[in-house]
């Protein structure tokens, strides 16, 4: 359920022009989370736990803030948070 949810986000942001890199290794969490820190990653989705529910998480590297939301949302919400840390 996860894997597919991943992958239908990925093909949603990258065809709202977003630039998205899935991070599918077999590592733990912390590991991966680490890596995008390193990267750079401004802003990551978390497919998870509530994948089920269709809920996944948000985190701005910025600020450390968290937030959920629902799929259908995520595609205008991470274009609004990209903007925001722009400015």
């Amino acid at each position: 359920m996860q894997r597919e949810l991943a992958d239908k986000i990925e093909a949603e942001l990258t065809e709202s022009g977003l630039a998205v890199l899935v991070d599918d290794r077999k590592e733990r969490a912390g590991v991966k989370f680490a890596d995008s820190d390193l990267l750079g990653i401004p802003v990551r989705v978390t497919v998870g736990k509530k994948a089920e529910d269709g809920i996944v998480e948000i985190k701005i590297r910025k600020n450390g803030e968290t937030l959920e939301a629902k799929v259908e949302e995520l595609s205008g919400m991470v274009k609004i948070l990209l903007n925001n840390l722009e400015d």
